[in-house]
């Protein structure tokens, strides 16, 4: 077993970093606003990887040849061919080795790319719990073909510069691929590792008040009751089962439902502080843009 190196505080590296470990051919890699990156020719080999790290995202990998070799959360891990590799930011990454003939089809998503996707969390909850500690999982020929279907079709689209929908477009492929990917896993996954325990029912009950009252509350302690625990109880039920906290997914719901309003809506910023139950107009702008970096009104106009 490789000796693992010794670290103070693991890096979190973004999308842009990845992209400059890339190497220098025509399959090097696209990088899309800094949020997107899908590439074949990366140098897992690159001081970058060396240490424990993580990524500011989820990172996809199918694997085409040879193997690749390292850590998940300190464990040894060896990716090799015919595998589908999904890593997520509560993932401390390490890669040390990689076979000559390595290859594999990375695409990257950022956290605030990974947040404006329409997916239904309460199906994902299950496929998130099993990653934890089993992010790479063999794959049949035909699963790899669809994959890679999608991975050459996102691609050819990230190319088409000239292309006003662009955006949209890889969004939905995007959407759509998750979703295959979900149904890869609850395939090969015997049933019994989706049971959910008493703190999952906790979360998922959560999610779903919080879909229904986001708009309404933003207080723990409205959504602890409905729940008869604890505000303390809630937010470390939710934090150990999902990686964040209840106050996180309450900012996170919030902040999607007023950039919605805000693009799409045609109410006036006035109207959608009132519609989120802000007290003022000004206690809204500033909720939004400690949240965000940017005023409401930039972000309308924008």
């Amino acid at each position: 077993m490789v000796k693992m190196d010794t670290f103070s505080t693991p890096g979190i590296y973004s999308i842009a970093d990845l992209f400059h470990c890339s190497k220098s051919d025509e399959k090097s890699g696209n990088l899309f606003d800094d949020r997107l990156f899908i590439g074949e020719r990366v140098n897992y080999n690159a001081k970058l990887f060396q240490h424990p790290h993580r990524m500011d995202g989820v990172v996809l990998l199918i694997c085409r040849k040879g193997w690749l070799n390292g850590s998940v959360n300190l464990m040894p891990h060896r990716i090799e061919e015919g595998m589908l590799a999904v890593f997520h930011r509560e993932h401390l990454l390490q890669f040390w080795s990689q076979s000559d003939d390595f290859e594999a089809s990375a695409i990257v998503l950022s956290s605030q790319f990974i947040q404006e996707m329409h997916i239904d969390l309460k199906q994902a909850i299950p496929i998130f719990m099993h990653l934890k500690d089993n992010p790479a999982i063999h794959i049949t020929e035909e699963e790899h073909s669809v994959l890679n279907m999608f991975y050459e079709t996102i691609r050819c689209v990230l190319r088409s510069s000239d292309d006003i929908h662009r955006p949209a477009i890889i969004q939905r492929l995007l959407e759509a691929m998750f979703y295959k990917i979900l149904a890869i896993h609850q395939n090969k996954v015997p049933e019994v590792s989706f049971r959910r325990g008493r703190r999952e029912e906790f979360f998922e009950r959560f999610m779903e008040l919080l879909t229904q009252y986001h708009k309404q509350e933003r207080s723990m302690g409205f959504y602890a009751e409905r729940l008869h625990i604890t505000p303390k109880y809630l937010s470390s039920v939710i934090k150990e089962v999902s990686g964040k906290s209840a106050a996180e997914w309450i900012d996170q719901y919030v902040i999607l439902e007023a950039k919605a309003l805000l693009r799409y809506s045609g109410l006036s910023i006035q109207e959608i502080a009132y519609e989120l139950n802000f007290s003022t107009q000004s206690f809204f702008g500033k909720y939004f843009k400690h949240h965000t970096g940017i005023s409401p009104s930039a972000y309308k106009h924008k």
